[in-house]
């Protein structure tokens, strides 16, 4: 499951508004090393048919230098053409996460230039992370994320996974509103205060809408999930990998309201998340689809391994002694799975299949898991 601390907040996004360009970068390349646990990083826009590079952090190098650098950075452009042998170039071209575990081994790509940096300044650059930046109304690249150097958490150097190439998939969407919109803004502040004001506004609504939870459990809401779903079969499209569905249904919920109140109810819904974030990894996605239904995606995950994590929690959940008060509850749960591959053209239909699927659960006396798979 995505964490709070790992989400771009809605007042972040706000601050984005009324900042220039390179803060809002710096803020969203500072961001996405945070979570990526890197050492530096670059931000390339589109400018024409170049990238030209916009800003540079390096937690290596001493603030001076980078801003320095930053300058001379500024003045590279370098051409969108085929054949260049440049990462960057490469991953804006066909619009894809493109990772190299070390430089120095890699001859798929000229890193002249980074090996160059190298020798100059004493560094030693091994893995990157290179990313499209894409405006998802045009389906169109405005530029290119570039993440270097992953460190674990004692400061060695390691290849990039799988996590990171998901969240910065799950992100750019993000990254590039928030870099649309400012730019936006900054061209036609002077002429058109008013007309931004209002545009301003209605962008935070949406986003305000994007961002929405669920108050209780704090999981994302039904919302949420309809504004990413055709994000959902992008990644699984662009990556080549499977995304476990799983359409959980707390059973006989409503006798449990019934017959101890809906502060109860609450306790049992809350209990229930509270598994879900014992078992999940920070890469899943919860989702509080409706009063007592969840769904939880799992990103590149086949269907042994969503099978595999669905009995966990359904054994968790029935192995549970709920205390409230004076009283012991226990419940179970139902879960239909499914999983979205190349063949699906919409995440509805996707989910059209799980919810079958939970279905067929409650329909063969409840507490199980139902698989169906798609032809």
């Amino acid at each position: 499951m995505i964490k709070d601390s790992e989400l771009i907040t809605l007042d972040e996004m706000k601050n984005f508004y009324h900042e220039d360009i390179d803060k809002l970068l710096h803020k969203i390349l500072s961001y996405s090393r945070k979570i990526t646990s890197c050492d530096a990083g670059t931000i390339y826009l589109k400018e024409n048919k170049f990238l030209v590079s916009k800003i540079l952090q390096n937690d290596s190098l001493l603030n001076s230098t980078t801003n320095k650098l930053e300058k001379k950075l500024n003045q590279l452009k370098f051409k969108i053409e085929q054949d260049t042998n440049t990462i960057a170039i490469e991953s804006i071209i066909k619009n894809k996460i493109i990772t190299v575990d070390d430089i120095y081994l890699c001859k798929e790509f000229n890193f002249a230039t980074a090996k160059s940096f190298d020798k100059d300044y004493s560094y030693k650059t091994k893995s990157i992370l290179t990313a499209p930046l894409v405006n998802a109304s045009l389906n169109e690249q405005i530029g290119v994320i570039q993440l270097i150097n992953k460190k674990d958490t004692n400061g060695k150097l390691i290849p990039f996974t799988q996590n990171d190439k998901e969240f910065i998939s799950m992100s750019s969407y993000f990254i590039s509103l928030s870099i649309i919109n400012i730019t936006k803004i900054i061209s036609t502040l002077s002429e058109h205060n008013n007309i931004l004001e209002k545009e301003i506004t209605i962008r935070t609504e949406k986003l305000t809408e994007l961002a929405n939870k669920d108050p209780m459990t704090k999981l994302f809401n039904r919302r949420y999930l309809q504004d990413i779903t055709s994000h959902i079969i992008n990644i699984s499209n662009r990556l080549n990998n499977p995304i476990g569905i799983m359409l959980i249904d707390i059973d006989n919920f409503k006798k449990i309201n019934d017959k101890y109140g809906h502060a109860i109810g609450d306790k049992v819904i809350i209990s229930l998340v509270s598994i879900f974030e014992k078992n999940i990894r920070q890469s899943d996605i919860s989702v509080r689809f409706g009063g007592e239904e969840f769904v939880i995606i799992l990103p590149n995950t086949n269907k042994d391994n969503t099978l595999k994590l669905a009995e966990k929690l359904r054994l968790d959940v029935e192995k549970q002694n709920l205390k409230v008060i004076d009283k012991i509850i226990k419940f179970t749960i139902s879960i239909g799975i499914t999983i979205v591959n190349k063949k699906d053209k919409t995440f509805e239909s996707a989910l059209s299949i799980a919810d079958k699927a939970l279905y067929k659960s409650k329909e063969n006396g409840k507490n199980q898991i139902s698989f169906i798979e798609k032809h």
